[in-house]
């Protein structure tokens, strides 16, 4: 009767035993999974962040790519609605909504606008003195001098409002930026774009003419908010050559 009392309590211990100690006898796994992500994602970062200092052609071509693809318009209202109807019941969607509601509102194009043209600004914004009439006048907008025929690029996103010829500036378009928002682009030569387009940031529009007896184009480009004329140069992001005699 005592063996049999023993032999209960050591199978009684053995089983206890295994099921306290069973992790032992199975392998360990970890999931390096999230230390992949964070080197990938360096990776991708010093890449990117070594070509935009690089200056190099490729360099240049890269941070077009990530202006564009930061600027683009896309409809993450839709998606997340399509998520959020699709979701499970149990599943907790309120956060999404909270997304929903911040990245439904437009951007504003104040915040990213670039330069029209790389040329040098040869004119600012403001009073100028006239050689003609010796008078100052004011220069709603600013003057870009550059190559003719080179290629003139929107400012910011938006849809094409009018396409005009005018006595002062040439060929003119005049794209909506918003209901307070528009930009102006005159002395142009080609035009690419058709009165109620919609234009991303940074596709090009026309080319630069040829204005009086220049032997270079000058653009001339104005910001209208809340249809007063305000300084491009306090919205445009970027470095420009210096303006000649400053």
């Amino acid at each position: 009767m005592g063996k049999i009392r023993n032999k209960w309590k050591n199978n009684n211990w053995r089983e206890n035993r295994g099921e306290e100690y069973s992790w032992q006898d199975d392998d360990l796994h970890y999931d390096y999974g999230w230390l992949k992500k964070i080197v990938i994602a360096t990776m991708i970062f010093a890449i990117v962040y070594s070509a935009h200092i690089s200056e190099t052609t490729i360099g240049r071509f890269i941070d077009k790519g990530v202006r564009y693809s930061l600027s683009l318009q896309t409809d993450f209202n839709y998606i997340i609605e399509q998520v959020i109807n699709h979701a499970p019941p149990t599943m907790d969607v309120s956060i999404l909504k909270k997304v929903q509601t911040t990245v439904s509102r437009p951007a504003d194009p104040l915040l990213y606008m670039s330069a029209p043209i790389n040329g040098k600004i040869i004119s600012t914004f403001g009073w100028q003195g006239n050689s003609a009439s010796k008078q100052d006048v004011m220069q709603e907008g600013i003057a870009f001098e550059d190559v003719i025929g080179t290629s003139i690029r929107a400012a910011a996103s938006g849809k094409v409002k009018t396409i005009a010829e005018s006595a002062q500036h040439g060929k003119i378009l005049i794209l909506e930026h918003s209901q307070e928002l528009e930009s102006l682009y005159g002395s142009l030569g080609e035009i690419l774009v058709h009165q109620g387009d919609a234009v991303s940031q940074g596709q090009i529009i026309g080319t630069l003419g040829k204005r009086g007896t220049n032997d270079k184009g000058i653009l001339y480009f104005e910001v209208r908010e809340k249809g007063k004329a305000i300084d491009p140069m306090t919205r445009l992001k970027g470095n420009f050559p210096a303006l000649e005699g400053k």
